[in-house]
């Protein structure tokens, strides 16, 4: 029999793509969500998930939660800003990230599979990696199996106006048209998770950034405009329109875009998981290709 696998901040996106790729393994998984009730947190039970309350900040309810657990798949939400992140100040992120693992060896938890973020080798690079990069050192520090992935931006949050995609159809973007943006679905990053929870002999002590595509600004607006038949077009922001409003924020994009920011080993990835979805591939997956075409509803069909 497989063995237990508890999932943390179960109903967010990345923890929830753990659940349901660790229950089409055949594990038993755990799931702990703020409020049981809720539709998205019935949907884990629906699909076989042993569903328990439980909040980031409630140390007995994660102590509860981590009874008998094999694996521990460890995430939180972090620190932006506080217009971003209202309700996460700078040091919260590490704060229940250290509690939580000192909860976990308590606890005799095996093996900890901890979704960290790109960069967090590369604490100069950006101070918004800050409290990864320490829990990162922490984890090592308490000596118990860990498996530490560092995902690059998702596919998903090209859906929608977060990386500029307008529906009008424009992709506006602080991106140069040659440079390259790292991409992973977050069922991949689901799927990578699973196969270190279930496989750890083959995935402790590994750190990885992680990534299934990389493509340009363009090349994105194009295979967008492929699959969803709608004129999609690349615009440039320049970036001294961001800099005459935001100096700062000026700045921290572009370390986005330097040739020296911190990247995945895309053909190291694929050897490693030669299952990953390529951009492409994605928008065709069921629901996507239609989320898309729904979004652009005021650009011109092709």
């Amino acid at each position: 029999m497989s063995e237990l696998i508890t999932v943390l901040a179960a109903t967010g996106r990345q923890g929830s793509a753990v659940v349901r790729a660790s229950l089409a393994a055949g594990s038993p998984v755990r799931a702990v969500v703020r409020d049981p009730s809720r539709d998205d947190a019935r949907r884990l039970a629906d699909a076989g998930a042993e569903v328990v309350p439980g909040s980031l900040d409630d140390a007995d309810a994660i102590a509860r939660a981590l009874q008998g657990a094999a694996g521990l798949f460890l995430y939180q939400p972090g620190f932006v800003s506080p217009q971003v992140t209202p309700g996460i100040g700078p040091d919260d992120e590490l704060r229940r990230g250290r509690a939580i693992i000192d909860a976990a060896v308590r606890a005799g938890v095996g093996h900890i599979v901890y979704s960290s973020g790109l960069g967090a080798d590369r604490p100069d690079f950006s101070p918004l990696s800050r409290p990864k990069t320490e829990l990162e050192d922490y984890l090592r520090s308490t000596q118990v199996p860990a498996t530490i992935l560092r995902p690059v931006g998702f596919m998903e949050n090209h859906l929608g106006p977060f990386r500029g995609l307008r529906p009008d159809g424009r992709l506006a973007s602080t991106a140069p048209p040659d440079v390259v943006e790292q991409l992973i679905s977050v069922p991949d990053i689901g799927s990578i998770a699973t196969r270190a929870l279930t496989a750890p002999d083959d995935w402790i002590g590994r750190a990885m950034d992680i990534a299934a595509d990389e493509l340009t600004a363009p090349e994105i607006a194009s295979a967008i405009a492929a699959a969803t038949g709608r004129a999609v077009r690349y615009e440039r922001i320049p970036l001294d329109e961001v800099r005459t409003q935001d100096p700062r924020r000026a700045a921290a994009i572009a370390r986005m875009w330097d040739p020296d920011r911190p990247a995945a080993e895309l053909q190291t990835c694929r050897a490693t998981i030669p299952d990953l979805t390529g951009f492409r591939a994605w928008l065709d997956t069921p629901g996507v290709t239609e989320a898309f075409t729904t979004y652009l509803s005021e650009a011109e069909p092709i």
